[in-house]
């Protein structure tokens, strides 16, 4: 008999989309070929109809938090801060005990988190300090674009002083043996784009665009660039590349959610497992309206978790 494949979930925000997508992005999984562990309340899932169906097919982990039948769906409060973090905290300490080595997490309201942890930043960054990793980066993916993201999280005035030639090689290095090791592509294509508006190669480098021109003529394999985003990010440009690097968050967001907001992965480079999650957030604006979220992000981070190599 074959050995199945592991794979576990945290659900996420309990007020959020995060149960609900979980629920649907599992039902059609063949359970046959795949082991499926689910981190989160029963409370919480026994809101939404299917979940009957998965009992004895899946390994679900019922942390039973008190109080948890007092969420109320799309409002953040700290019990669903400390649920969200439980629920992470739990799949991460059964992982090596389970063998697990792939992870997805559904959506968090960092609000939330924020109110019983001010620190938090992010899936992310929660997930390179608890292994213990500091070479790192955000990649957001579908059928149609990748792109990886140098400065994630920070507001657009500290960008430039972020804009470091060593920071920038070893986001090269990273990101070209992910896509080679984790992804499968021998001799992976990348660009990286500029800062500043036209800046390339040639013409219009201001400073930090020097810098980044550094990093590629010292960098080998050759990145291509630094490229201006809004030539950049056309959809002749991207067939090209394998991945785009982008230089701070809302340059790779707004292209990639243009091009991929229903099926986008959000994937963790760097770690020893396996991480990725739907590209969005917890959707509490149709959580308290009542209204169901599509679960496509969430199907389609599963697949990925489960397709990319080890």
């Amino acid at each position: 008999m074959a050995i199945k494949e592991k794979l576990i979930i945290s659900s996420g925000d309990p007020a959020g989309c995060g149960p609900y997508i979980s629920l649907k992005a599992i039902l059609p999984i063949n359970f046959d070929k795949y082991d499926i562990y689910l981190v989160g309340d029963k409370d919480i899932f026994d809101r939404f109809s299917g979940f009957s169906k998965l009992r004895g097919k899946i390994n679900f982990v019922d942390l039973a938090t008190p109080r948890i039948k007092e969420v109320k769906p799309g409002f953040s409060t700290a019990l669903c801060g400390r649920a969200s973090l439980a629920y992470l905290r739990r799949a991460l300490s059964l992982m090596p005990k389970e063998n697990i080595n792939r992870l997805v997490t559904a959506p968090v309201s960092k609000e939330s988190i924020k109110r019983i942890r001010p620190d938090f930043l992010g899936h992310t960054e929660y997930l390179a300090d608890h292994f213990k990793v500091t070479d790192f980066a955000m990649m957001m993916a579908s059928s149609k674009i990748r792109v990886a993201i140098f400065t994630r999280h920070l507001n657009i005035r500290d960008v430039p002083d972020k804009i470091q030639a060593k920071e920038l090689t070893k986001m090269f290095s990273l990101l070209a043996s992910s896509l080679r090791d984790r992804f499968g592509i021998k001799s992976p294509k990348i660009a990286c784009s500029s800062l500043n508006p036209h800046a390339s190669k040639s013409t219009f480098l201001e400073t930090e665009d020097e810098t980044i021109l550094s990093a590629i003529e010292r960098f080998r394999p050759k990145i291509f660039g630094p490229y201006p985003s809004d030539s950049l990010f056309t959809l002749d440009s991207i067939r090209k590349y394998d991945c785009i690097i982008a230089i701070y968050h809302d340059q790779a967001m707004i292209p990639f959610k243009l091009l991929s907001m229903k099926n986008g992965v959000n994937v963790t480079l760097g770690l020893p497992v396996i991480r990725t999650s739907p590209a969005h957030g917890p959707a509490f604006d149709l959580m308290s309206q009542g209204k169901l979220p599509f679960y496509s992000s969430m199907s389609e981070s599963i697949k990925l978790a489960l397709r990319l190599k080890v």
